[in-house]
């Protein structure tokens, strides 16, 4: 497996930073962020505003509006991206997203688990094993 070429894959897309998790010689672990855009932040705000009956940037305009959009949008981008990588390396891939930081709401957190097509691959086994 080309390590090296799936980490630079991901930072020369929509990922901004990129960390190997010591693992299994035969699976490619990796910590990865998604950065929310402009654009993005402003959707996510426009949608929250419209959606939500509360006070802007209360506790249920965030926990139930503003994160679950931004949520959304990275898992969509990150699925993508991810799909692009199986098909252009011939990998199995899969991925877990973490609950976006209220206090810090530009990025979204994934673990990324990657290994060639003939082996099986179970992220929340990996997960579990890393005490993650």
């Amino acid at each position: 497996m080309k390590k090296d070429e799936i980490i630079d894959f991901l930072l020369e897309r929509e990922i901004s930073e990129v960390e190997e998790i010591p693992y299994k010689n035969d699976i490619l672990v990796l910590r990865a962020y998604y950065d929310f855009d402009e654009e993005e932040m402003k959707s996510a705000k426009a949608y929250a505003n419209d959606e939500c009956k509360s006070e802007e940037e209360d506790n249920e305009w965030y926990d139930d509006f503003l994160l679950p959009y931004l949520s959304d949008v990275a898992i969509d981008n990150v699925g993508e991206l991810v799909e692009d990588l199986m098909e252009e390396f011939e990998v199995e891939g899969q991925y877990v997203s973490y609950d976006i930081p209220k206090e810090n709401c530009k990025y979204n957190e994934f673990i990324l688990a990657v290994c060639s097509k003939n082996k099986e691959l179970d992220i929340e086994d990996i997960l579990n094993e890393l005490n993650l």
